[in-house]
């Protein structure tokens, strides 16, 4: 990995991010290229239940370690290593807040019925990106610590990090956009980048991912911020274009002491930028090629004309 800035965010997405991109190449050869052949794993959620419902209100590290994590599937040992690290610490976070993981047990439980959906964004990528391949996604219940990793399985997804807003209680992303969070990660796989650590190149690496999960699924799990982006564009991009060729993120992404304003417009501006580039493309399928698999990101932006008109 060439960069480590991205662990320094509070939430999750950049470090799965970073390390899907840095995988994917030597990767990709070993997944579908069909997407009904990909594999969404949900099996792990019901077992970590049980142990709950049997255990609890102390719960219990062992058996949570020997009956959750040792037998688990390949994705939940994959996300053992630095995340969950053992039962033990797992009942020990969950002992922190057992009512945040009370208020998730639905959302966690009704990931499996969104699989219909997510094999339909599938189809949809492969229409748009031929090339596309589709690796096993597994879905898991961790320490809250994480949302997601890669593995030499395939992806890896934190289930606990979704759930339904209610009074008193935000989850940290809602139910409602895990299959568009999956999808964001998914075409982060797909990408296939010069090693190029800019600001302007991790920009467009994030927001290439949430402008076609736009294309294929009609939205992504970042809106709330891009409404900030949109009604502050031109001082925005003033702000950007002084320091997008420098390795210094700033408050563009992951983290920001400046609290008047997002953490990551980032993604935002990079949207922006991927997004002129494919409207001003006379090839639609082209553009998405191009878009995937950038060799020169100073030339990727100038060829999308943003900020000089």
């Amino acid at each position: 990995m060439s960069s480590i800035k991205s662990c320094r965010r509070k939430s999750f997405l950049p470090c799965l991010t970073l390390l899907l991109i840095f995988s994917s190449a030597s990767a990709q050869t070993k997944f579908a290229t069909d997407p009904t052949k990909a594999i969404i794993h949900t099996e792990d959620i019901p077992v970590f239940w049980n142990i709950f419902d049997e255990t609890k209100p102390a719960l219990d590290g062992d058996r949570f370690q020997k009956n959750y994590l040792d037998r688990g599937s390949a994705g939940l040992k994959g996300f053992i290593p630095m995340r969950i690290e053992s039962g033990e610490n797992l009942v020990r976070v969950i002992l922190q807040d057992t009512g945040y993981y009370q208020k998730i047990r639905g959302s966690s439980l009704s990931i499996s019925s969104k699989k219909d959906t997510l094999y339909q964004y599938f189809a949809g990528f492969k229409k748009i990106y031929p090339a596309a391949v589709f690796p096993d996604i597994y879905f898991v219940i961790g320490a809250r610590n994480s949302g997601g990793t890669t593995f030499d399985g395939g992806l890896i997804i934190g289930a606990e990090m979704f759930g339904k807003e209610v009074e008193g209680f935000k989850p940290r992303l809602d139910i409602n956009v895990v299959n568009q969070v999956v999808v964001h990660e998914l075409i982060h796989f797909q990408q296939n980048y010069a090693n190029d650590n800019s600001l302007l190149a991790q920009s467009i690496r994030e927001g290439s991912a949430d402008f076609l999960c736009e294309l294929v699924t009609g939205g992504h799990s970042n809106k709330p911020f891009y409404v900030y982006g949109d009604a502050h564009e031109k001082d925005l991009w003033d702000e950007f274009q002084k320091t997008m060729f420098t390795d210094d993120w700033g408050t563009w992404l992951y983290t920001t002491k400046d609290k008047s304003r997002p953490a990551d417009l980032g993604y935002w501006m990079g949207y922006k930028v991927v997004k002129a580039y494919y409207d001003k493309a006379a090839n639609k399928s082209q553009a998405v090629v191009d878009i995937l698999n950038i060799k020169d990101f100073r030339k990727f932006y100038a060829a999308s004309g943003y900020g000089k008109l």
